[in-house]
């Protein structure tokens, strides 16, 4: 693992206006070429392709990588003589072959796989990683075909996230860890620094073991209340690095929430970024549009998106009375259908299903509630809504 190369990682960015296959492959190759990946990359390796499928939703949602540019990235690293091309994820849930099938159909992999495309996770195991060089994340469980490659190409969506903000490279590899044991990671670290640096901990574990080349999908991002229930909007461009985190912080300017990601801070501390966008070497090839002047300042933030301002607030406030001005997920009576997802996903275990002039519901018990927004997140319905602290919508 080089520290200083992937400090030292460029960001190449270009313009993609839409999902047309051949338009995207020949991006995608574009970027690849120019970061410095090439036959040497992946030629005679077993390279495993982590896409953000995190719920079974149609690609037009703009929940989950495209298929498009999974389909580019199978092309390519293929071309480059690539042993065995293969997409491992584990989604939010069971990691289990029922519950992954259904997010492969719905996310179109599964027709993408079956037309030729890189094969499809039959292996629901995984594997102990030992991390001493972790501040937070000492040992870990990884899913064995992710342990088992030697590369890793990362294809995250860029979305707005209701816990850590931004949800891009980074928060991606996220999805290595095998299904509800990601629950129990959000209840060993409750607190937003805490889970920021065990993501740190995390990508830096999977570098020391694997090379990893990210490749980001932002045609269609998702701004508001991501990673699952926010809006597509059109951003026109698709990223790569081989640096998770120097992507992000370019990815961070372009959501319009520069300077407000904890991870990315925490990273630029261990010596991982540089904070500042402007000093990270950014490659446009083609048409790419100038990121740094593509700033969407309107962009719609998660509602939770406040607490974010307790970072600048001081310790009296921003420490032992945080959780007091910390927005909190408040479930929609109107829209819960009481299917009882959020009650079995919830690490804290704080909801509970009760019966309510004859409806079955949802209820979150505020009390041990660590505000880990992982409801709001797997809610199939969309019936959980973020509680903002009126002091700070004042502050806003």
């Amino acid at each position: 693992m080089d520290i200083e190369k992937i400090k030292k990682a460029p960001v190449a960015l270009a313009g993609c206006d839409d999902y047309d296959r051949e338009k995207v492959y020949e991006t995608v190759k574009r970027l690849l070429t120019s970061i410095g990946t090439c036959e040497g990359t992946f030629k005679g390796k077993r390279v495993v392709l982590k896409p953000n499928l995190v719920a079974a939703k149609d690609p037009s949602a703009a929940v989950t990588s495209h298929p498009s540019v999974v389909d580019a990235v199978t092309r390519y690293v293929r071309e480059c003589g690539a042993s065995d091309v293969m997409i491992a994820e584990s989604p939010g849930g069971s990691y289990t072959e029922p519950f992954l099938s259904r997010i492969y159909d719905a996310t179109g992999m599964k027709e993408l796989s079956e037309n030729g495309g890189p094969r499809l996770n039959g292996d629901f195991t995984s594997v102990s990683v030992k991390f001493a060089e972790g501040k937070k994340l000492k040992s870990f469980e990884v899913l064995t075909p992710v342990s088992n490659a030697d590369v890793i190409v990362n294809i995250p969506k860029l979305k707005t996230h209701s816990l850590t903000g931004l949800s891009c490279a980074v928060k991606n590899l996220f999805g290595a860890i095998p299904g509800f044991q990601k629950f129990e990671m959000h209840a060993a670290y409750p607190e937003l620094d805490d889970f920021s640096e065990m993501l740190c901990d995390l990508d830096l574990a999977l570098y020391r073991d694997h090379e990893i080349v990210t490749v980001c999908d932002a045609v269609f991002s998702m701004e508001g209340n991501g990673p699952t229930h926010g809006s597509p909007v059109f951003t026109g461009m698709l990223m790569a690095s081989a640096s998770t985190y120097a992507l992000d912080v370019v990815a961070e300017r372009l959501a319009g929430l520069g300077g407000t990601t904890r991870y990315l801070d925490i990273a630029a501390q261990k010596g991982l970024v540089e904070r500042d966008p402007d000093k990270i070497e950014v490659v446009r090839t083609g048409d790419a549009p100038d990121a740094f002047k593509l700033v969407l300042p309107d962009s719609k933030k998660p509602n939770s998106f406040s607490m974010r301002l307790l970072i600048a607030l001081p310790n009296l406030l921003g420490g032992k009375f945080s959780r007091f001005f910390e927005p909190s997920p408040k479930i929609n009576v109107g829209k819960c259908l009481g299917c009882s997802n959020c009650a079995n996903v919830c690490p804290a275990k704080t909801i509970t299903m009760k019966k309510k002039k004859g409806k079955k519901l949802a209820v979150i018990g505020r009390k041990n509630c660590i505000r880990c927004f992982c409801c709001q997140e797997l809610c199939p319905h969309g019936a959980v809504d973020t509680v903002k602290n009126p002091i700070l919508k004042l502050i806003r």
